[in-house]
């Protein structure tokens, strides 16, 4: 279990005063940005999923199945006919997923951390007291 992150999503939701889903998108998101600078060559779609329960979570580097003749961006795309030596049930525009090691959270919870730290110490108290308002298939096979 990764209590950390569950500590923080709650720290932040209690904080900010929005819901604990708005938080775990918000660090969805920003996994999947730490995921993709791993790749600095290519500008690779990933997507991180968070179980709400434990903690824990998962990446996935990600390809939309696209005709052969529109096949014009690897690191997005994967032509009908790769796709389907895949997995044969695969039609076009299907997303075909493949796990990825997942970027470690304690970098991704400090800067989340010092953000809002930052912005806390930048408000005034008064303020601060205050509410404000506020179909993918996974695929074990290796990239062409």
């Amino acid at each position: 279990m990764n209590r950390d992150l569950l500590q923080l999503v709650d720290a932040l939701s209690r904080e900010k005063n929005v819901p604990k889903e708005i938080v775990f998108q918000a660090l969805e998101s920003a996994l999947a940005s730490a995921t993709k600078k791993r790749f600095p060559k290519e500008e690779i779609d990933a997507r991180v999923s968070i179980d709400r329960e434990s903690g824990d979570y998962d990446s996935f580097r990600r390809w939309t199945v696209v005709p052969d003749e529109e096949h014009e961006e690897p690191a997005h795309q994967l032509a009908i006919t790769d796709a389907l030596e895949r997995d044969p049930e695969l039609k076009i525009g299907d997303v075909v997923e493949e796990p990825l090691e997942p970027v470690e959270f304690g970098r991704i919870g400090a800067q989340a951390r010092s953000r809002s730290s930052c912005r806390r110490s930048a408000t005034p108290s008064a303020s601060r007291s205050s509410p404000t308002s506020s179909s993918a298939r996974t695929t074990s096979s290796p990239a062409r």
